[in-house]
């Protein structure tokens, strides 16, 4: 029978795809794996525009998240705060009229803040709980330190040794008694306060008096007696004692900055105090030192075992907040 198939037309391929060339057919598979990757990049970058909108969106919400919370906390962080306050204030008052009691011996000065301390936490407390938090204050393994409240006459023959710290070391002095000088004089006829660090063979001094251009009062420091600098000076005496504020750095009711020693700041080797030029001035002081050693002179009279300072461990909590804390108390402390 006769082959009926029509003849090829144009442009159809003829013959089978075994009979094709087989350059042909790799170029068609090139194709193929050209159109894959191409999908495949489409949908990797599809892929990744979905993350990276993702990833914006959760860390818009983080950020949120976190504002709301840090406002909450901010505006909760005044409460352990307030009650650190205080606790620290009511404690150092505590501890100071302690002291002014003068009980004489030092257990029953220490048993006595150590049961302020029990009432105050009970204060604390109850004020705590008001606010939907529980408190809790009391004394570390530290506790108290011992030392010496020291208040009295001043003159030449009085002297602390043995100091470590000192706080509220204040004097008053007749105004009219004050020798009349200048800071290159004062060494001379100035009253004197002397910080003598003796294992250190260093001194400082502070001298007080009357300048010679009229003003009232003036004060000026010195190391080991040499190049003294006048910090500051006052131009009237509100009544008849001027008072002083060693530790406060104070002259009257003013700042005098620089008074005290920079070195007798914190912790340091034991110093002693004494003073100088002072017979006849009328002068008194008052201070807490740490020291276990009774001062010598007129100041003898009026020193007894004291409270220096004490270590708290404060903890306050709320449903949102945990704080636990340390903190020393010693009211009246120079700035570190």
């Amino acid at each position: 029978m006769a082959d009926v198939s029509p003849p090829p037309r144009d442009g159809d391929e003829t013959g089978t795809t075994a009979e094709r060339p087989r350059d042909e057919r790799r170029r068609d598979a090139d194709r193929f794996r050209d159109a894959d990757r191409g999908q495949l990049l489409l949908v990797a970058g599809l892929v990744m525009a979905v993350s990276l909108v993702t990833l914006v969106v959760l860390l818009n919400a983080s950020i949120y998240s976190e504002n709301l919370a840090t406002r909450g906390v901010e505006a909760a962080d005044g409460e352990p705060l307030e009650f650190r306050a205080s606790a620290v204030d009511g404690t150092g008052a505590l501890i100071d009229a302690t002291n002014r009691r003068r009980f004489g011996d030092y257990d029953t000065t220490s048993n006595e803040v150590e049961r302020g301390v029990d009432d105050l936490d009970r204060r604390l407390g109850r004020s705590s709980a008001r606010r939907g938090g529980v408190s809790h204050l009391d004394l570390t393994g530290d506790k108290l330190r011992e030392g010496r409240y020291v208040t009295g006459t001043v003159n030449d023959s009085a002297a602390i040794h043995d100091v470590e710290r000192m706080r509220a070391f204040d004097i008053a002095i007749d105004e009219s008694s004050l020798s009349n000088a200048n800071a290159s004089t004062a060494s001379e006829t100035a009253a004197t306060v002397v910080f003598n660090r003796t294992g250190a063979n260093t001194t400082h001094e502070v001298y007080v008096y009357a300048p010679i251009d009229g003003s009232a009062a003036a004060i000026a420091t010195a190391t080991n007696g040499t190049n003294a600098t006048e910090r500051c000076r006052l131009d009237a005496v509100d009544g008849d004692r001027l008072p002083i504020g060693l530790t406060a750095g104070t002259i009257g009711d003013k700042p005098c900055p620089g008074i005290w020693p920079s070195d007798l700041r914190g912790e340091t080797d034991a110093y002693d105090i004494e003073f100088e030029n002072t017979d006849g001035t009328d002068t008194e002081m008052t201070a807490t030192a740490l020291t276990t050693m009774d001062p010598v002179g007129p100041l003898a009279d009026g020193s007894t075992p004291a409270v220096y300072d004490a270590t708290l461990r404060l903890r306050y909590r709320t449903a949102d907040i945990r704080f636990d804390t340390t903190v020393r108390v010693a009211p009246g402390e120079p700035n570190e």
